[in-house]
């Protein structure tokens, strides 16, 4: 497939050509376009460290402390409360040993992510059927002990794609239906492939290597695979995330360097990768796209260490969004559904504890 790159529109950090305080804080108008709205912001009780994802309904999902417990657990706070459901399992029922991590909800409240089991080095991947009920193995790769395995998406129709990681590194994609398991096939060229994301009409996205140096965005569908692109001069593409209408968001080099450094958040759409110009990338400082809804709004993170929602081509950053005087920094935007409400992570002041947030359009 063609590879083309166009440049994403104007900036709000700079080149502002109208200006307008809103609630005591200064918001950048580009002209032609709506206003990025502000949010309200909602901070989660003290067992909650990270919220990592949320579903069409308002249930959230993430990590935190509970009482008694060794390890970190997963949870599931559903819409309109505010108390952590913390995932079980049948080898940890009363939630003391295991740790837990949850990567995907899906607007029914399936939940899909990893086990990392007691005196193990590695992870299982494990679907919860709703919140509170005890995990399930997936099955995949039972015969493989020392195999990393993950969950990492769900839809509304119990479609599951994840990822394999063998003692060699060796990565792989797969999806799960019922209790059958396919094992997704790479891209032309290459041996490695993982799954990220998953829509509703069961389009996953993740990346495939296409030589043994090269690893482009990749798409699966109905078995077959399809190269999503990577921004010229680069070697390393990935999709994170996908909406219903099948565009992706993720991240691309420009530069030879795998996915370590001089990462551009992008945009898979049409046979186009777009990079967003998200300020402050460089070769040295990463930017990255995690999440995008249907009416096409990303979220990501900064190279500064911030988060980022970006609309009608411009990128503003969170934390100019909130109420000003708030004390807390929003680090990471993880999720966000159709109605625009941002989960993400957030600190009280400049190191200090993580806390999950919700950010509720205003």
């Amino acid at each position: 497939m063609s590879r083309l790159v166009m440049g994403a529109g104007r900036l709000a950090f700079v080149g502002a050509v109208v200006l307008s305080v809103t609630g005591g804080g200064l918001a950048v108008v580009p002209p032609a376009h709506a206003a990025t709205p502000r949010y309200t912001l909602s901070v989660g009780p003290d067992a909650v460290q990270r919220y990592l994802g949320v579903n069409g309904n308002g249930d959230i999902i993430g990590t935190g402390q509970q009482v008694g417990a060794q390890n970190g657990e997963g949870f599931v706070i559903k819409a309109g409360t505010n108390t952590p459901v913390f995932l079980s399992t049948a080898g940890d029922p009363g939630n003391t040993a295991q740790f837990t991590t949850p990567h995907s909800i899906s607007d029914d409240g399936v939940v899909v992510g990893d086990i990392f089991p007691f005196n193990t080095s590695i992870h299982r991947a494990a679907r919860w059927s709703v919140a509170g009920a005890t995990g399930v193995d997936l099955g995949v790769d039972p015969s493989q002990p020392f195999f990393d395995v993950e969950a990492t998406a769900v839809n509304g129709g119990g479609l599951v794609a994840g990822r394999t990681v063998d003692p060699a590194s060796k990565v792989t994609a797969w999806t799960v239906t019922g209790t059958t398991i396919t094992k997704l096939p790479f891209l032309p060229g290459g041996a490695q492939g993982r799954a990220l994301a998953v829509n509703g009409t069961g389009l996953a996205v993740g990346s495939s290597a296409i030589s043994t140096t090269v690893v482009s965005a990749a798409a699966w569908q109905n078995g077959q695979v399809r190269d999503l692109g990577l921004l010229p001069g680069g070697d390393f593409a990935e999709a994170d995330a996908v909406n219903s209408a099948g565009v992706a968001v993720g991240v691309s080099n420009t530069a030879p360097g795998g996915d370590g450094a001089g990462l551009h958040a992008v945009k898979f759409s049409g046979g186009t990768v777009t990079d967003l110009n998200i300020p402050g990338t460089t070769a040295l400082a990463n930017a990255t796209a995690t999440g995008i809804n249907d009416s096409g709004v990303i979220i990501g993170s900064l190279p500064n260490g911030g988060a980022y929602v970006y609309r009608d081509g411009v990128a503003t950053d969170l934390n100019t969004l909130i109420p000003p005087n708030s004390g807390f920094h929003i680090t990471k935007a993880t999720g966000i559904n159709n109605n625009g409400v941002i989960v993400g992570i957030a600190q009280k002041g400049f190191g200090g504890r993580t806390f999950g947030v919700v950010l509720t359009p205003a």
